[in-house]
């Protein structure tokens, strides 16, 4: 092993290493005996070391206490290569207290560059011993580390966990499964324990080489052998939950159906590593380097176990956003984005390069979600079929809109943060912002005021009331076209109120136009339906010198007649879906209908002859005319004359 440079090390203080002497019961010599103890000699080495610090003279020789500790170290090299550590405690302790000590004479020795023959022979000595002695520490460290990761590989094979039947929280990288866009991170209540796969034990060892290591001066073959260990330990730990990786090329190749299960599956080991792997690297890296004095140390390794493993997690969710975009696959990019943003956290303790290459990678998923959400508002301009929905009905366009915004609003906090960074980056945009601006006043809306995401969602209603608007002059007939208006416009105001978030984001003045909108609607449609069969029914024209004139009366009953049998074969074939408004319709023709007719047959039914010829004329008995109003928009035709008999 070769040894690094010694500028590096810090010295420990002597009083930890004090107090595991009163532990080291096999370092004291036997009765009668006149060689001194392991303590004895540590503490001359002590008060040597202290003598060459503050020395004026520089010393020409060993004192006679000190001058045997190399062979003393040497022999309890060879004890603990025969037996190794671990076995005792206090006889670990007791080798690694005297491993410093030799260190550091021989660091103090090496600084002050001694002209002395007996000086020099000691160092030789020492050094030598000290290289054995640091060896054999760093066999152990690795074998420590080693042995904890075979535990629990042979524990998981006990328990079967690492079978996919067996484990849950496991998922194939490269499987195409789908899962829920909402990945759910499940609980890993059995790794709330600090160090799960080391004891107590193991961990004060790891402590202690660590620190011996370094204040020897051998820094550089320490954090070799931790980070070669952990990595060969965290690239199991990812082999056991299906991390075997994707080649990037390949995502421009596979279906998106596909690509859904790797997302998916991306998404469940980042999110694993955010929440357990990344913290518990974290947590054992500044345990077994707790010295304040090795806060470097800690950063340098933790952010080389982490970045490997992260670089290759961005270059998967880089290779997504270069794929073909479109509106169904916002939800995935949306999920990726928060899952990185989750990721930040976790490597905050990591070097700057690596968090801004993350955040970079987020930005870059943040761009396409824009990107991707623009297509939404595309899709609604480009819709311009010219096929009215039969009927009347609600128009596909409006569903799936109503519907995709409904669940994009789940992500409502990110897109607002997306939206909002995307904004800040676009200022030359900023002039056009009063184009886009709804025409309302909605200065009692203050999330209008704070939410981008907002904006985005009005500037889409806005669009999408425009293209309905277009597709209803489609329809000849006008009062299916405010038939059409209102089912649009019905169900658009249902989704709003059946969503908080969207009901939220678009404020209370939008809902109050939005059912305003309706209202009028509902009044054109009574006025371009009914107008004329109310005007059949006025008294006015009716009487010719003062009496009622019969073949007028005869021709306003058969107006009344056609004008009702054409509208109830019509609109009986159109749909309502919504059956409150259904039900509203109804109630507000026959509270416009029944009366007015109802007086008018009341009034001039007797001015015409009894018999065949009343049945000629008078079609509809008052309660007729409700029975078949209720037949309206329901889409089902009924035949009158059936209905009739």
């Amino acid at each position: 092993m070769e040894k690094s440079d010694g500028n590096e090390n810090k010295q420990h203080s002597d009083e930890p290493e004090q107090q595991s002497h009163n532990n080291v019961e096999t370092a004291t010599p036997e009765l009668g005996s006149s060689e001194p103890s392991l303590i004895q000699v540590m503490e001359a080495v002590d008060d040597f070391v202290k003598a060459l610090s503050s020395e004026k003279d520089p010393i020409r020789e060993i004192p006679p206490a000190v001058e045997p500790f190399p062979e003393t170290v040497d022999s309890l090299v060879s004890k603990m290569e025969s037996s190794g550590l671990g076995r005792d405690e206090s006889e670990d302790s007791a080798f690694i207290d005297a491993v410093n000590r030799i260190s550091k004479s021989v660091m103090k020795l090496r600084d002050l560059k001694l002209d002395s023959t007996p000086v020099s022979s000691w160092l030789n000595r020492a050094t030598s011993v000290q290289h054995r002695a640091v060896s054999l520490l760093d066999e152990e460290f690795r074998h420590l580390l080693d042995r904890s990761r075979e535990k629990k590989n042979n524990n998981n094979n006990n328990d079967g966990n690492n079978s996919d039947h067996n484990n849950p929280k496991k998922s194939s990288f490269g499987s195409s499964t789908n899962e829920s866009d909402r990945c759910v991170l499940q609980d890993h209540e059995e790794e709330e324990e600090s160090f799960p796969d080391f004891s107590p034990e193991s961990i004060s060892t790891l402590k202690k080489i660590a620190a011996a290591m370094i204040s020897a001066g051998y820094e550089a073959e320490c954090c070799m052998s931790y980070e070669m260990s952990r990595r060969h330990a965290f690239k199991e730990e990812l082999s056991e939950v299906g991390f075997e990786g994707i080649n990037v090329e390949d995502v421009q190749r596979i279906a998106w159906e596909s690509l859904e299960g790797e997302i998916a599956s991306w998404i469940s080991i980042v999110r694993r590593c955010s929440a357990v792997l990344y913290p518990g690297e974290l947590s054992l890296c500044n345990t077994v380097f707790s010295d304040q004095n090795h806060a470097s140390i800690r950063k340098r390794l933790f952010t080389g176990l982490v970045s490997a493993v992260t670089i290759r997690f961005l270059d998967f969710s880089g290779a997504v956003v270069l794929t073909k975009r479109s509106s169904e696959k916002l939800f995935k990019f949306l999920d990726m984005y928060e899952t990185l943003r989750d990721l930040i956290p976790a490597v905050e303790k990591s070097d700057s390069d690596l968090i801004q290459e993350i955040k970079l990678a987020q930005t870059r998923l943040g761009e396409a979600a824009v990107t991707i959400f623009g297509e939404l508002e595309k899709s609604i301009k480009s819709d311009n079929g010219r096929t009215p929905v039969p009927s009347g009905a609600v128009h596909p366009l409006t569903r799936y809109t109503m519907n995709y915004l409904k669940y994009a609003c789940e992500y409502k906090e990110t897109l607002d943060q997306v939206f909002q960074h995307y904004e800040s980056n676009q200022t030359d945009n900023k002039p056009d912002e009063t184009e886009t601006k709804p025409k309302q006043n909605r200065e009692d809306d203050d999330e209008y005021k704070t939410s981008a995401f907002a904006r985005q969602m009005i500037r889409v209603m806005e669009l999408l009331d425009a293209n309905l608007d277009i597709k209803s002059k489609l329809y000849r007939d006008l009062s299916l076209r405010y038939i059409f208006l209102m089912n649009n416009g019905r169900y658009i105001l249902q989704k709003i109120k059946g969503s908080v978030e969207i009901r939220d984001l678009m404020g209370q003045s939008w809902t109050r136009k939005r059912s305003t909108e309706l209202r009028q609607y509902h009044k054109s449609y009574q006025r371009e339906t009914w107008g004329k069969v109310l005007q059949c029914m006025n008294q006015e024209g009716l009487q010719v010198n003062g009496k009622v004139s019969k073949p007028v009366l005869k021709e306003r009953f058969k107006i009344f007649n056609t004008l009702f049998d054409e509208i109830h074969k019509t609109q009986s074939t159109w749909i309502v879906s919504d059956e409150q408004m259904q039900s509203e319709l109804r109630v507000s023709i026959s509270a416009l209908v029944i009366p007015a007719y109802r007086s008018f047959f009341g009034r001039y039914k007797q001015h015409l002859d009894s018999g065949k010829q009343t049945d000629k004329y008078v079609k509809y008995q008052p309660e007729d005319i409700e029975s078949f109003i209720d037949d309206l928009f329901d889409g089902n035709p009924t035949s009158m004359a059936r209905k009739r008999n």
